[in-house]
């Protein structure tokens, strides 16, 4: 039944290879990955770089599986090696087939804060000239003030404009709850709590509901239930998912380690978890397919006999 679900599924955060460094490995390269998704049945999935823009590749990957029931979509991090909190490139990256922002990860002073994976393993490992400059160009989307800056607002503004997404990265809660009070206020209807359980953005059940509560919905991630040293377990998702409603959540995967499962087979593992929790296959296949289908624009799930 497991299998079945992940029918018509969408992946809304997929890391393909290289993503950080050729020198940081994945288990699959991005050909294999994207064949393994559509053996599973899945309708298609997200690809994202903490670094560059994936357009070119999502293009190139959809092209080359050749599969009309199957898209790789792009997305851009507005990390600072691209610019940061840019309207323009926001803009661009939509015309060059962009169709998720994500705000900044590593380069967030959220992120910074809590000593990220990401900044720790790899910038400050092999990039020590972002590294250094994090200390003057790490990344909030709040003015001094508190108040969401002009320039996240235009971002949010041209996200609803051209039909994309907004996740909210490792941002930290106050500044994901800004902008979720901005895209209520605008009624956009497309944003996305990144991972709210992760280390990096650490936020309780009162912060998602917030967001649900203004329209957006909140991502759970495989990857954040399954480490060593895991900042949640698939108990407290199964819990927080019944408070929050399966309609307001997006199921994805999140892989960043090569000896864990792939992608598809990872977001089958954690689905498979959550079944035998007690949550129905109508409310998993609302997380995998319909949610993420809706906010990429994409149509129903086919129903499941």
């Amino acid at each position: 039944m497991v299998d079945d679900v992940l029918r018509g599924a969408v992946d809304m955060h997929v890391h393909g290879y290289p993503d950080a460094s050729p020198q940081w490995p994945m288990r699959t390269d991005d050909e294999t990955l994207v064949s393994a998704a559509r053996d599973c049945g899945m309708r298609g999935l997200v690809l994202k770089s903490h670094f560059w823009p994936t357009m070119d590749r999502a293009r190139r990957l959809t092209e080359t599986l050749a599969d009309p029931g199957f898209t790789v979509f792009g997305s851009i991090t507005l990390n600072p090696l691209i610019g940061g909190l840019q309207p323009a490139t926001v803009e661009a990256a939509a015309g060059h087939g962009a169709k998720v922002v994500f705000m900044p990860t590593w380069g967030s002073a959220n992120d910074a804060r809590h000593r990220g994976f990401v900044r720790e393993k790899i910038v400050d490992r092999w990039f020590p000239r972002l590294s250094a400059d994090l200390a003057d160009s790490a990344i909030t989307v709040l003015d001094g003030s508190g108040r969401l800056r002009g320039e996240a607002r235009e971002i949010v503004s041209i996200a609803q404009e051209q039909g994309m997404v907004v996740s909210t990265g490792h941002l930290g809660v106050a500044e994901s709850v800004a902008l979720a009070e901005y895209s209520a206020e605008i009624g956009f209807r497309g944003l996305v709590f990144c991972h709210p359980f992760s280390s990096s953005v650490d936020a309780d059940l009162g912060a998602m509901k917030t967001v649900v509560g203004l329209g957006g919905a909140v991502e759970m991630t495989a990857v954040h239930a399954f480490l060593p040293t895991s900042p949640v377990t698939p108990v407290q998702v199964y819990e927080a998912i019944r408070e929050l409603g399966a309609g307001n959540v997006v199921l994805s995967s999140d892989v960043f380690f090569d000896w864990m499962p792939s992608h598809a087979e990872m977001l089958r593992c954690f689905t498979g978890q959550l079944r035998m929790l007690g949550l129905s296959q109508a409310e998993l296949r609302t997380m995998l397919a319909g949610t993420p289908r809706r906010l990429l624009g994409l149509g129903q799930a086919e129903s499941i006999a």
